[in-house]
Protein backbone atom coordinates (compact mmCIF):
# COMPACT_ATOMS: atom_id res chain seq x y z
CA UNK A 1 0.00 0.00 0.00
CA UNK A 2 1.23 3.50 -0.81
CA UNK A 3 0.42 7.02 0.34
CA UNK A 4 0.94 9.91 -2.02
CA UNK A 5 2.63 13.17 -1.34
CA UNK A 6 2.78 15.82 -4.04
CA UNK A 7 4.84 18.96 -4.52
CA UNK A 8 4.18 21.72 -7.06
CA UNK A 9 6.14 24.85 -7.94
CA UNK A 10 4.39 28.02 -9.09
CA UNK A 11 5.93 30.92 -10.96
CA UNK A 12 6.70 32.49 -14.32
CA UNK A 13 8.87 30.74 -16.89
CA UNK A 14 10.70 32.43 -19.75
CA UNK A 15 11.84 29.48 -21.80
CA UNK A 16 15.25 29.55 -23.47
CA UNK A 17 15.02 29.42 -27.28
CA UNK A 18 17.70 26.75 -27.44
CA UNK A 19 15.73 24.51 -25.04
CA UNK A 20 13.10 23.82 -27.70
CA UNK A 21 15.03 20.67 -28.64
CA UNK A 22 14.14 19.05 -25.31
CA UNK A 23 11.36 16.58 -26.00
CA UNK A 24 9.45 14.11 -23.86
CA UNK A 25 10.54 10.99 -25.72
CA UNK A 26 8.44 8.01 -24.64
CA UNK A 27 7.26 9.48 -21.34
CA UNK A 28 4.55 11.77 -22.72
CA UNK A 29 5.74 14.69 -20.57
CA UNK A 30 8.76 16.93 -20.99
CA UNK A 31 8.73 17.75 -17.30
CA UNK A 32 8.55 14.10 -16.30
CA UNK A 33 11.51 13.29 -18.54
CA UNK A 34 13.58 16.14 -17.11
CA UNK A 35 12.60 15.30 -13.54
CA UNK A 36 13.54 11.65 -13.95
CA UNK A 37 16.91 12.55 -15.45
CA UNK A 38 17.63 14.86 -12.53
CA UNK A 39 16.35 12.54 -9.80
CA UNK A 40 18.32 9.62 -11.17
CA UNK A 41 21.43 11.82 -11.22
CA UNK A 42 20.82 12.64 -7.56
CA UNK A 43 20.04 9.00 -6.77
CA UNK A 44 16.69 10.02 -5.32
CA UNK A 45 14.36 7.84 -7.36
CA UNK A 46 13.79 4.12 -7.55
CA UNK A 47 11.05 1.93 -8.97
CA UNK A 48 12.05 -0.84 -6.60
CA UNK A 49 13.30 -1.12 -3.06
CA UNK A 50 15.82 -2.85 -0.88
CA UNK A 51 15.18 -6.13 0.86
CA UNK A 52 15.86 -6.20 4.57
CA UNK A 53 15.13 -8.84 7.16
CA UNK A 54 14.09 -7.30 10.43
CA UNK A 55 13.68 -9.61 13.41
CA UNK A 56 10.40 -8.03 14.41
CA UNK A 57 8.84 -8.85 11.04
CA UNK A 58 9.92 -12.50 10.94
CA UNK A 59 10.39 -12.32 7.18
CA UNK A 60 12.21 -10.29 4.56
CA UNK A 61 10.31 -7.24 3.38
CA UNK A 62 10.85 -4.52 0.78
CA UNK A 63 11.70 -1.22 2.46
CA UNK A 64 12.06 2.10 0.67
CA UNK A 65 14.81 4.56 1.46
CA UNK A 66 13.06 7.77 2.69
CA UNK A 67 15.01 9.79 0.13
CA UNK A 68 13.40 7.78 -2.66
CA UNK A 69 9.92 6.84 -3.71
CA UNK A 70 8.29 3.92 -5.40
CA UNK A 71 6.64 5.62 -8.36
CA UNK A 72 5.68 9.08 -9.55
CA UNK A 73 3.82 11.22 -12.04
CA UNK A 74 4.88 14.69 -13.13
CA UNK A 75 3.73 17.55 -15.32
CA UNK A 76 3.62 21.31 -15.60
CA UNK A 77 2.21 24.35 -17.36
CA UNK A 78 4.84 26.18 -19.43
CA UNK A 79 2.50 28.63 -21.15
CA UNK A 80 4.56 31.60 -22.31
CA UNK A 81 2.25 34.49 -21.35
CA UNK A 82 4.10 36.08 -18.43
CA UNK A 83 1.48 34.90 -15.92
CA UNK A 84 2.00 32.82 -12.80
CA UNK A 85 1.53 29.16 -13.70
CA UNK A 86 1.87 25.82 -11.93
CA UNK A 87 5.22 25.27 -13.63
CA UNK A 88 5.95 21.80 -12.31
CA UNK A 89 4.36 19.18 -10.10
CA UNK A 90 5.42 15.70 -9.11
CA UNK A 91 3.75 13.04 -7.00
CA UNK A 92 5.75 10.64 -4.86
CA UNK A 93 4.17 7.43 -3.66
CA UNK A 94 5.59 6.34 -0.32
CA UNK A 95 5.27 2.68 0.76
CA UNK A 96 3.20 2.29 3.91
CA UNK A 97 6.14 0.48 5.53
CA UNK A 98 8.23 3.66 5.51
CA UNK A 99 8.29 5.31 8.92
CA UNK A 100 10.53 8.36 8.81
CA UNK A 101 10.26 11.85 10.30
CA UNK A 102 10.05 13.58 6.91
CA UNK A 103 8.42 13.11 3.55
CA UNK A 104 10.66 13.76 0.49
CA UNK A 105 9.27 17.26 -0.03
CA UNK A 106 12.72 18.85 -0.29
CA UNK A 107 13.92 16.14 -2.68
CA UNK A 108 10.99 16.58 -5.04
CA UNK A 109 11.07 20.39 -4.89
CA UNK A 110 14.80 20.43 -5.68
CA UNK A 111 14.30 18.09 -8.65
CA UNK A 112 11.46 20.22 -10.03
CA UNK A 113 13.39 23.45 -9.53
CA UNK A 114 16.45 22.06 -11.29
CA UNK A 115 14.29 20.77 -14.13
CA UNK A 116 12.49 24.04 -14.93
CA UNK A 117 15.65 26.11 -14.46
CA UNK A 118 17.32 23.90 -17.05
CA UNK A 119 14.91 25.05 -19.74
CA UNK A 120 14.41 28.72 -18.90
CA UNK A 121 14.58 31.68 -16.54
CA UNK A 122 12.23 31.13 -13.62
CA UNK A 123 10.63 33.62 -11.26
CA UNK A 124 9.56 31.35 -8.41
CA UNK A 125 6.46 32.62 -6.60
CA UNK A 126 4.97 29.75 -4.64
CA UNK A 127 4.83 26.11 -3.66
CA UNK A 128 2.06 23.76 -2.60
CA UNK A 129 2.37 20.29 -1.16
CA UNK A 130 -0.01 17.47 -0.31
CA UNK A 131 1.15 15.98 2.98
CA UNK A 132 -0.25 12.66 4.27
CA UNK A 133 0.55 13.52 7.87
CA UNK A 134 -1.25 10.50 9.24
CA UNK A 135 1.53 8.38 7.78
CA UNK A 136 4.42 10.62 8.81
CA UNK A 137 5.87 9.61 12.15
CA UNK A 138 8.98 10.53 14.08
CA UNK A 139 10.59 13.66 15.45
CA UNK A 140 11.78 16.03 12.71
CA UNK A 141 12.80 18.82 15.11
CA UNK A 142 16.54 18.36 14.56
CA UNK A 143 16.18 18.57 10.78
CA UNK A 144 13.92 21.61 10.96
CA UNK A 145 16.30 23.32 13.39
CA UNK A 146 19.22 22.65 11.06
CA UNK A 147 17.29 24.31 8.23
CA UNK A 148 16.48 27.26 10.49
CA UNK A 149 20.16 27.67 11.37
CA UNK A 150 21.03 27.71 7.67
CA UNK A 151 18.48 30.41 6.84
CA UNK A 152 19.68 32.44 9.81
CA UNK A 153 22.78 33.18 7.69
CA UNK A 154 20.66 35.24 5.26
CA UNK A 155 21.04 39.02 4.90
CA UNK A 156 19.50 40.42 8.11
CA UNK A 157 18.47 43.63 6.34
CA UNK A 158 16.00 41.75 4.12
CA UNK A 159 12.53 40.50 4.95
CA UNK A 160 10.04 38.80 2.67
CA UNK A 161 6.30 38.66 3.19
CA UNK A 162 5.02 35.11 2.66
CA UNK A 163 1.44 33.83 2.73
CA UNK A 164 0.82 30.38 4.21
CA UNK A 165 -2.42 28.45 3.84
CA UNK A 166 -3.58 25.06 5.06
CA UNK A 167 -6.45 23.02 3.64
CA UNK A 168 -7.33 20.45 6.27
CA UNK A 169 -10.19 18.35 7.55
CA UNK A 170 -12.29 18.31 10.72
CA UNK A 171 -9.38 17.63 13.10
CA UNK A 172 -7.99 21.12 12.37
CA UNK A 173 -11.20 22.98 13.12
CA UNK A 174 -10.69 25.77 15.67
CA UNK A 175 -6.98 25.11 16.07
CA UNK A 176 -5.59 28.11 14.19
CA UNK A 177 -3.97 29.70 17.26
CA UNK A 178 -2.49 26.41 18.47
CA UNK A 179 -1.00 25.74 15.05
CA UNK A 180 0.27 29.32 14.82
CA UNK A 181 2.05 29.00 18.17
CA UNK A 182 3.60 25.70 17.10
CA UNK A 183 4.78 27.22 13.82
CA UNK A 184 6.25 30.22 15.65
CA UNK A 185 8.17 27.96 18.02
CA UNK A 186 9.71 26.09 15.09
CA UNK A 187 10.60 29.21 13.11
CA UNK A 188 12.37 30.82 16.05
CA UNK A 189 13.44 34.44 15.97
CA UNK A 190 14.45 34.58 12.29
CA UNK A 191 10.89 34.47 10.96
CA UNK A 192 7.57 35.67 12.31
CA UNK A 193 4.10 34.29 11.76
CA UNK A 194 0.58 35.29 12.76
CA UNK A 195 -2.94 34.19 11.97
CA UNK A 196 -4.12 36.30 9.04
CA UNK A 197 -6.91 38.65 10.09
CA UNK A 198 -8.02 39.39 6.53
CA UNK A 199 -7.51 38.28 2.98
CA UNK A 200 -4.01 37.16 2.07
CA UNK A 201 -2.04 38.14 -1.00
CA UNK A 202 -1.84 34.79 -2.80
CA UNK A 203 -0.93 36.20 -6.20
CA UNK A 204 2.09 33.89 -6.16
CA UNK A 205 -0.16 30.86 -6.63
CA UNK A 206 -1.67 29.84 -9.97
CA UNK A 207 -5.38 29.05 -9.95
CA UNK A 208 -5.12 25.26 -10.11
CA UNK A 209 -8.04 22.86 -9.84
CA UNK A 210 -8.39 19.16 -10.49
CA UNK A 211 -6.72 16.10 -9.06
CA UNK A 212 -3.33 17.71 -8.48
CA UNK A 213 -4.51 21.24 -7.68
CA UNK A 214 -4.58 22.85 -4.26
CA UNK A 215 -7.92 24.64 -4.66
CA UNK A 216 -9.80 21.35 -4.45
CA UNK A 217 -8.52 20.83 -0.92
CA UNK A 218 -9.63 24.29 0.16
CA UNK A 219 -13.24 23.16 0.09
CA UNK A 220 -12.53 21.41 3.40
CA UNK A 221 -11.55 24.64 5.15
CA UNK A 222 -8.50 26.86 5.21
CA UNK A 223 -6.13 28.20 7.85
CA UNK A 224 -4.38 31.40 6.79
CA UNK A 225 -1.11 32.72 8.19
CA UNK A 226 1.02 35.76 7.36
CA UNK A 227 4.74 35.14 7.67
CA UNK A 228 7.95 37.12 7.32
CA UNK A 229 10.95 35.10 6.15
CA UNK A 230 14.64 36.09 5.91
CA UNK A 231 14.83 35.13 2.22
CA UNK A 232 12.70 33.76 -0.57
CA UNK A 233 13.67 30.59 -2.39
CA UNK A 234 12.41 27.10 -3.13
CA UNK A 235 14.29 25.84 -0.06
CA UNK A 236 12.68 28.43 2.22
CA UNK A 237 9.24 27.57 0.86
CA UNK A 238 9.90 23.89 1.59
CA UNK A 239 11.06 24.73 5.10
CA UNK A 240 7.93 26.76 5.80
CA UNK A 241 5.65 24.04 4.42
CA UNK A 242 7.39 21.34 6.46
CA UNK A 243 7.29 23.48 9.61
CA UNK A 244 3.55 23.98 9.14
CA UNK A 245 3.11 20.24 8.59
CA UNK A 246 5.05 19.45 11.76
CA UNK A 247 3.03 22.04 13.70
CA UNK A 248 -0.21 20.48 12.47
CA UNK A 249 0.92 17.09 13.75
CA UNK A 250 1.84 18.63 17.11
CA UNK A 251 -1.69 20.07 17.28
CA UNK A 252 -3.09 16.58 16.59
CA UNK A 253 -4.18 17.40 13.05
CA UNK A 254 -2.64 14.23 11.64
CA UNK A 255 -4.47 13.80 8.33
CA UNK A 256 -3.89 14.57 4.68
CA UNK A 257 -3.50 18.32 4.27
CA UNK A 258 -2.57 20.74 1.51
CA UNK A 259 -0.10 23.46 2.55
CA UNK A 260 0.92 26.43 0.42
CA UNK A 261 3.69 29.03 0.77
CA UNK A 262 3.69 31.97 -1.63
CA UNK A 263 5.52 35.23 -2.00
CA UNK A 264 3.20 38.10 -1.11
CA UNK A 265 5.40 41.13 -1.76
CA UNK A 266 8.84 42.38 -2.66
CA UNK A 267 11.61 42.32 -0.01
CA UNK A 268 11.66 45.16 2.46
CA UNK A 269 14.55 46.57 4.48
CA UNK A 270 14.19 46.64 8.24
CA UNK A 271 13.78 50.10 9.67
Amino acid sequence: MYYETLVALHGVLDRYPWAAHITCGDTGSELYDLAMRRSEAYGWYSTGGWTYKYEGWGEARIVQDPGRWADSLAGGDWTQDGKVRELAWMSAEIPVDVREPRLPVLHVARILSDAVNRIGRVRFTGLHAVLPLQELVGDASDDLEAMRNWFALADPSKSFSVSLTVAAGPTASGKEMAVCRAVSERLGDIAGVEVAAGLLDVSGMADVDGEHGYNKGRERGVMRFACRAPEWSVDVAVWLVEVVGDALRAAECAEQVVVTASLASQPEAHQ
